[in-house]
């Protein structure tokens, strides 16, 4: 008994040292526009709008990646131009928070000028973007890895440096069919049934002109997965934006996660703008199987 009440006169006494409750006053929350793009070759320019939110919000504090906190975000109602050497071209919503252009892209060294007007929060945006150069995938070859009972997917590529300038490149491994959610503008497969497996970052010092070669697993993806492999060329700023995503330990461009303080070259907004062509091989993994 005497060891019960030692032990709530310990709890009473520090429960009573408990600092009093501050009042903290914060200035209200003013999102802002955060632009992501991708490029199909041959096909279609996309740009992902979405808006930012602060942590202490209902998107970042409660959101766990759910239609509502989709909706809650994504830039539905507003005007997004694209202007090159083709004049201007208007973007269609193809759904909430993604739009898309079908003009003919430019030849590398144009210059796109985006314009987006959020009718919403009132507010515009402008980024620039040069288009850089393709660069070829020489060779990838998917092979299965069966060791005793777990097989898996090992991937082996090439492509040659462009010679005579730095460089600076994106390789992703996108899987289908995987079931493993997440939501990324970046993607080509439908939402929500698409997730990455694999990116790096590479750039060409010391290797100017020269070919790289990649050979990577893929423990996670089945045989059941379709694949889609992505090299791009892509600009310094772009490369940098990139580097230090993944330097906060989040590199791709989910936009349920709170954008932060990342390099951007989009004026009165968040993300970044570019323009380069993907090389991009598919891939069925059942015929692996035949």
């Amino acid at each position: 008994m005497k060891k019960i009440l030692e032990a709530i006169f310990v709890l009473n006494f520090l429960l009573s040292c408990r600092p009093q409750p501050i009042d903290v006053e914060l200035d209200e929350y003013e999102p802002e526009i955060v632009v992501a793009s991708q490029i199909v070759p041959d096909y279609v320019m996309m740009v992902g709008l979405t808006r930012s939110f602060t942590v202490l919000s209902n998107a970042g504090y409660e959101g766990e990646g759910d239609s509502a906190t989709f909706s809650s975000v994504l830039i539905d109602s507003a005007l997004v131009t694209i202007e090159s050497g083709s004049g201007v071209d208007t973007l269609f919503m193809i759904s909430p928070g993604l739009f898309a252009s079908v003009n003919k892209l430019e030849n590398p060294g144009g210059a796109y000028h985006l314009k987006v007007v959020d009718y919403e929060m009132n507010k515009t945006a402008t980024a620039t973007s040069i288009m850089q150069s393709n660069v070829v995938l020489e060779t990838v070859i998917p092979s299965l890895s069966v060791q005793e009972e777990d097989t898996s997917i090992n991937i082996d590529l090439t492509f040659r440096d462009i010679l005579n300038e730095p460089n600076f490149y994106v390789l992703s491994v996108y899987s289908r069919n995987s079931n493993k959610g997440g939501l990324d503008v970046n993607t080509f497969f439908d939402n929500g049934s698409n997730n990455i497996e694999y990116q790096e970052l590479i750039e060409d010092k010391n290797k100017d002109g020269e070919v790289f070669n990649r050979s990577f697993n893929l423990n996670s993806v089945s045989t059941k997965d379709s694949l889609m492999i992505l090299l791009s060329n892509i600009s310094e700023g772009y490369y940098q934006f990139l580097k230090s995503r993944e330097r906060s330990g989040n590199l791709l461009s989910d936009i349920t996660n709170e954008p932060v303080n990342y390099p951007s070259n989009v004026n009165n907004g968040l993300g970044y703008f570019n323009t380069h062509y993907p090389s991009i091989r598919f891939f069925d993994l059942k015929e692996l199987l035949d």
